[in-house]
């Protein structure tokens, strides 16, 4: 009766201890594609309030009287303008530009100049493009021709924004389906670069702000006949304790290799390492030196027990300084 209850005692411990993990796991990717979508969203709105100055500058200068040849060096003014490879000015060199451009439109009679000169900056327009333009149009011409070319310049960028912040979400939702093997077989010859790659993308939300991470991985793939993500399970175990050791400052160091018909995995970090009197316990079930409430000491059980489902082993040492987990999986057949 007691074997029964300790029995159903750890299998409610482990399964809370998985259901804290996926809420901290959901919580740290609801971040993640919160930022993106709402750089979209925030791109959106000025996006309509830009196409609508476009649209009034337009008209107005549909009503100038314009050459060919001065249609046409505003469309290729305005063409260059809205070139999104080449870096927008910032800070000093921004202000400096700025004060440049309102000169050069205050000598050629622009009242309110200041309202032009600040977006024309920021589109990276030069002052020697601006006086060749004023010097063939007229100043009733130009303010509508210069208020189209900073819309537009505008309009470019905010195109930018939303392609990098969407690109950003299609990346984390592809991770997602990786970390999770998502509409894959159970079992799988597993690219472990990978698999570790997914994983680090997800954790990301841990690893941006003050932990730097160095890898070392062979150029060829090294696949593992596995339940993809429940090696996800052992990587995400073991980044989060090096993660929790350096508390969120230092160097993670992931490095994959073959030795012989192994993939060796090994996990580095720069902590304060593991006490010898801790270290004979660390895989244990129930042992933590996290505080109460903080971890149920079945994380490492939880990873020795997939590494030795997979016929593999896990070794650890540590020293300050330098901490290191090394899984070791055999290969596959097809590897």
């Amino acid at each position: 009766m007691m074997s029964d209850r300790i029995r159903e005692g750890t299998r409610i411990e482990q399964q809370h201890d998985r259901l804290v993990s996926l809420g901290k796991l959901s919580a740290g990717l609801a971040h993640e594609l919160n930022n993106p979508a709402s750089a979209a969203k925030r791109a959106v709105a000025q996006l309509r309030e830009t196409l609508a100055r476009i649209r009034d500058a337009s008209r107005e200068l549909w009503r100038r009287d314009l050459s060919d040849v001065q249609k046409l060096e505003i469309e290729s003014l305005e063409a260059s303008l809205m070139r999104t490879d080449l870096a927008a000015p910032n800070g000093l060199a921004l202000t400096d530009l700025e004060d440049r451009l309102d000169s050069v439109l205050r000598s050629h009679g622009h009242q309110d100049s200041w309202e032009l000169s600040a977006p024309l900056a920021r589109s990276n327009m030069q002052p020697e493009e601006l006086e060749s333009l004023l010097r063939n149009i007229d100043v009733v011409s130009a303010q509508p021709a210069l208020a189209r070319m900073a819309a537009s310049a505008e309009l470019a960028s905010l195109l930018n924004d939303i392609d990098s912040s969407t690109s950003r979400i299609f990346e984390l939702v592809q991770a997602i389906k990786e970390y999770s093997y998502m509409d894959q077989a159970r079992v799988q010859d597993v690219d472990i670069v990978r698999s570790l790659e997914a994983t680090l993308a997800v954790l990301n939300y841990r690893l941006r702000d003050g932990v730097t991470v160095q890898r070392e991985y062979q150029p060829v793939p090294l696949l593992v006949n596995s339940f993809g993500s429940e090696l996800n399970q052992v990587w995400t175990n073991i980044i989060e304790n090096a993660v929790d050791a350096m508390v969120g400052e230092g160097e993670l160091r992931v490095r994959i290799f073959r030795e012989e018909r192994y993939v060796v995995v090994e996990i580095g970090d720069n902590g304060p390492g593991i006490p010898p009197e801790v270290k004979s316990h660390i895989f244990e079930p129930f042992f933590t030196t996290k505080g109460v409430g903080e971890g149920t000491g079945l994380g490492l059980d939880a990873v020795q027990r997939i590494v030795k489902k997979h016929r593999g082993d896990i070794q650890v040492s540590s020293k300050p300084g330098d901490t290191r987990f090394q899984v070791w999986l055999p290969l596959a057949e097809s590897a």
